[in-house]
């Protein structure tokens, strides 16, 4: 019983020092203590006959790789963890995740016998190892563990900290399972019952259903296309950004056929109206030009129309297809949007088949 009372005292002599030291630290061991009264029983590592394993689900984190990096920057709110480490709350994606992008899970080992019994935590994906975790201090001083570690109580003796961080590798494809291990050196190996699911590196496709046409049109005249669907073809709940910009065309029949001021119909003389459900293109006035690409020219003319950018291959220099709203361009997997156009034919355009050229839709990963 005396052992009892001196470990009770320990953490709150550690908690009262913490408590003076750092606020933020203040606000999670007051929590602590405030829930304590939930416990019914309070266990001490000490006094158990096996080894347990905590993960804190509250701290589970999320990094982007150099790609989703400005999605996250436009969609997400950076933040620091308990543990001092930078992460994203990220709302609209779903549960993929590519290579380079990274996952923090926070473990703590105890056991009766002594931390010095820990030998080796780490990470599996399907049962295979993919990496140690590294220990790390207790934020709050160690000393203390309630409710949602079972109300155990211990001291520093018998429990260590780990970071467990996961980068994705390039070559793990589906969905997968990942867990944490642990060896000691004088018990059996022992894995979390807890797992986290995720979908590796899912592929990405963008189809447009159906054929553009403008049919015959005079110089010096206006036509408005056929509708073609936009569809979000990639893999299990992966959300795209979508883009738009046009080529010049060209004559297959003369390639010198003047039409306007060059040889060829410019790509700014064609124009898009989108409309995804309740929302449409209408509006755009490049408030929300995504991903922090600054095109600074599509915005809708007073017929709704959205002229088109010119194609350099390159996402900032593309139209976001809706951009007035800031999700608007957004379609989930196997959503589509419906995609018409407008040709303005100039008043000296002679008269031939301008079909060498493309329109470019593109879907940028969420």
């Amino acid at each position: 019983m005396y052992k009892k009372i001196l470990l009770i005292l320990v953490g709150i002599l550690l908690v009262g020092s913490a408590c003076a030291s750092d606020s933020a630290t203040q606000d999670v061991i007051g929590t602590i203590l405030e829930g304590a009264e939930e416990c019914n029983e309070i266990k001490f590592i000490s006094d158990l006959e096996d080894p347990e394993i905590y993960v804190d689900f509250t701290q589970r984190s999320w990094f982007p790789n150099d790609q989703t990096f400005y999605t996250a920057e436009e969609y997400g709110t950076r933040k620091i963890n308990f543990y001092g480490d930078e992460f994203y709350d990220f709302a609209p994606r779903g549960n993929y995740v590519f290579s380079g992008e990274t996952l923090s899970y926070y473990i703590i080992v105890g056991t009766p016998k002594g931390k010095e019994d820990i030998k080796e935590v780490f990470l599996t994906k399907d049962k295979k190892s993919i990496g140690k975790c590294i220990e790390i201090e207790f934020p709050w001083g160690g000393g203390i563990l309630l409710p949602q570690y079972s109300c155990i109580v211990s001291d520093e003796d018998y429990m260590k900290l780990y970071r467990c961080k996961m980068i994705v590798q390039e070559d793990w494809v589906g969905e997968s399972e990942i867990k944490i291990n642990v060896t000691y050196e004088k018990e059996p190996e022992e894995e979390t019952v807890w797992g986290d699911i995720l979908n590796f590196n899912p592929e990405l496709g963008v189809e447009l259903d159906g054929s553009i046409s403008f049919g015959s049109v005079e110089a010096g005249s206006s036509a408005t296309s056929n509708s073609v669907k936009v569809k979000n073809i990639g893999d299990k709940g992966v959300i795209l950004d979508m883009y738009i910009a046009a080529d010049d065309y060209f004559t297959s029949g003369n390639e010198l056929a003047v039409c306007g001021d060059g040889n060829g119909i410019k790509y700014d003389q064609f124009s898009y109206y989108a409309t995804k459900g309740s929302v449409d293109s209408g509006s755009n006035d490049n408030m929300y030009p995504g991903l922090g690409e600054e095109t600074g020219i599509c915005a809708a003319r007073a017929d709704e129309f959205t002229k088109m950018p010119s194609h350099s291959g390159e996402i900032q220099d593309m139209c976001r297809i809706i951009n007035h709203l800031p999700k608007g361009s957004f379609l989930n997997q196997g959503d589509f949007m419906s995609l018409t156009l407008r040709l303005d034919v100039p008043s000296n355009c002679e008269p031939y088949a301008y079909t060498n050229g493309q329109f470019h839709v593109v879907g940028r990963v969420v």
